[in-house]
């Protein structure tokens, strides 16, 4: 008699997973090594880095700002009349562009890239794999990493730092909609407090959160993808993977690097 089955499978389950995030990243290692030695040697199609550029930062911008925007909204509507209530009008906007450029639009921009791109390229890459496409490649004598991956998390590592500057400032400009409407905060008020709050550490914070969330969600999604194997079942099963393990990976390397950047002592 085996004495509780569910949770013995459950944990059989876990196990795996943790095996197959420890492979991945393993191969994850070693395509990234690949590709720093095919950029040093100029093995680069500049073609194909436009596209993948255009894919990931043109088609997932939109959601990001909706998202961004919406966030910026919501926090002015949580503190603005009470700020002003207390006397502290004047630092509405610095709360605001602190929150949306320290965490809150590098994370959502990266959600919605995953969410998009990063669970399209793993869907993409799966699909080539089991379908033998990848081998045709190797067969013509093509790397794989050279041309499906290295674009990919290229368009990623430039695309996010890029989006994440007109994310942070939608968000800011709806933050400042929402206070003023509702809190009577006047536009220079709020800029202003935002131009004199907002230091140079917290944008370069923002676009190396932002650079790292990009080469993080992109080599995960390709490296998932390309590794596929059986049929069409784990097409689904790799898309998952990538954006579980792209959203796990990347939530913890927002915290370390946020305290990096900003719980050590000075």
């Amino acid at each position: 008699m085996v004495l509780f089955p569910y949770t013995r499978k459950a944990l059989a389950a876990v196990k795996w997973e943790w095996r197959f995030l420890l492979d991945t990243i393993g191969s994850a290692v070693q395509y990234s090594a690949q590709v720093i030695r095919f950029i040093a040697t100029g093995q680069f199609n500049f073609r194909h880095f436009l596209q993948q550029l255009a894919f990931v930062g043109i088609d997932t911008l939109g959601i990001s700002l909706i998202m961004t925007i919406f966030a910026g909204m919501v926090i002015s509507l949580q503190i603005a009349k009470e700020m002003v209530n207390q006397g502290a009008g004047d630092y509405v906007g610095a709360l605001v562009s602190m929150a949306l450029i320290r965490e809150l639009a590098p994370i959502m921009t990266a959600f919605a890239v995953i969410a998009m791109a990063g669970s399209a390229y793993a869907a993409e890459l799966s699909a080539m794999q089991i379908t033998s496409q990848v081998s045709a490649l190797e067969v013509l004598h093509v790397s794989p990493i050279r041309y499906l991956v290295m674009p990919r998390v290229l368009a990623g590592i430039v695309a996010l730092p890029l989006m994440n500057i007109i994310t942070a400032f939608a968000g800011i400009m709806g933050g400042m909609l929402v206070s003023n409407l509702l809190a009577g905060v006047s536009y220079g008020q709020y800029l202003d407090s935002v131009w004199t709050q907002t230091q140079t550490k917290d944008l370069v914070a923002m676009l190396l959160k932002s650079g790292v969330f990009g080469f993080i969600i992109f080599i995960m999604s390709t490296t998932i993808g390309i590794n596929t194997t059986g049929g069409s079942r784990e097409v689904g099963l790799a898309t998952t993977r990538a954006v579980v393990w792209s959203f796990i990976l990347m939530a913890l390397m927002d915290y370390v690097l946020t305290y990096m950047i900003y719980g050590t002592r000075s």
